[in-house]
């Protein structure tokens, strides 16, 4: 494909990409100047990280050439630079917390013979305990403060005797929905890198990327579908867990060696009106044995 379709072909997948959180801004009544100023900074921040990766200074000229964003507006972005990093540092947070409730689940020792969490005193002078979790996890953030984002999140629980609790087997904010949206700019992002990877075959072997749906799901099985899969999730992620945390070098010293890389997996189901039922429901004419379609769409 010549470069240019393939460009355009890009945009055109960007704006797909996009629809669903136009369709919310608007909503919302956020507008389009606010959006575009989020853009242009995006547009600047990533210019900065090609030119390092290029071994190049990135300079207002050089980021201006590359972005197309004049020179005055990138010198104006960048004294906003504070407000990133404490994007960032949120974002680390959250990240600390999620891998803190994995290895909790991944340890023989903080698990039962079912695979189930086990309370932990969050002091111990020998054994497992949150602390040493915590330590297990990061040197560079307090115990007491991953503990009291856990809290809020509702993933912990602090019990009689000082003993902390795992309630939940995965990291997700309850306190509310800014909490939530923040992880609106993890997940989607990460899917996107798997795609363009193997869309455009950069970087060696296809990664994994499987979709599988049915057209036919009657509306009052969609409840039931919902909860079976969501245990269907929860099991198979809790075995990804055990297989990929042994290649993690923080649980497994004697894991091979190189530079270091940020590696998962992840789940999700979906649902939506059929668009062949549009203008509501009726009834199907069709053979009694319809043949289901199921799609998968792989690697």
């Amino acid at each position: 494909m010549p470069v240019d379709d393939a460009d355009e072909s890009l945009l055109r997948a960007v704006g797909a990409i996009l629809r669903p959180l136009v369709r919310r801004l608007v909503a919302r009544g956020i507008r389009y100047g606010r959006m575009e100023t989020r853009l242009r900074e995006l547009f600047v921040e990533i210019a900065e990280q090609e030119l390092s990766r290029a071994g190049q200074p990135a300079t207002a000229s050089a980021v201006s050439l590359l972005s197309g964003i004049n020179r005055k507006a990138v010198r104006r972005m960048r004294s906003r630079e504070v407000d990133r990093k404490v994007r960032a540092s949120a974002a680390q947070h959250r990240n600390l917390a999620a891998s803190l409730i994995g290895l909790w689940m991944a340890d023989g020792r903080t698990t039962d013979r079912r695979g189930r969490p086990l309370p932990v005193p969050y002091q111990a002078a020998r054994g497992p305990s949150f602390e040493s979790l915590a330590r297990e996890v990061t040197v560079d953030v307090a115990p007491g403060s991953l503990l009291k984002d856990l809290v809020r999140a509702g993933a912990v629980e602090v019990r009689d005797g000082n003993r902390i609790a795992l309630v939940a087997d995965a990291y997700g904010p309850a306190a509310g929905q800014p909490e939530k949206l923040e992880m609106l700019a993890e997940d989607p992002p990460e899917l996107l890198e798997t795609m363009l990877h193997n869309i455009f075959g950069e970087r060696g072997d296809p990664l994994l990327q499987r979709k599988v749906f049915f057209d036919n799901v009657g509306a009052d099985a969609a409840k039931a579908a919902r909860n079976e899969m969501r245990r269907a999730g929860e099991r198979f992620l809790k075995d990804v867990a055990r297989r990929l945390g042994k290649y993690d070098r923080d649980r497994n010293p004697q894991a091979p060696a190189g530079e270091r890389r940020y590696a998962g997996v992840g789940v999700y189901y979906f649902e939506a009106p059929n668009d062949g039922a549009a203008d509501g429901p009726r009834e199907r004419k069709t053979p009694a044995r319809r043949k289901r379609r199921a799609r998968r769409q792989g690697e």
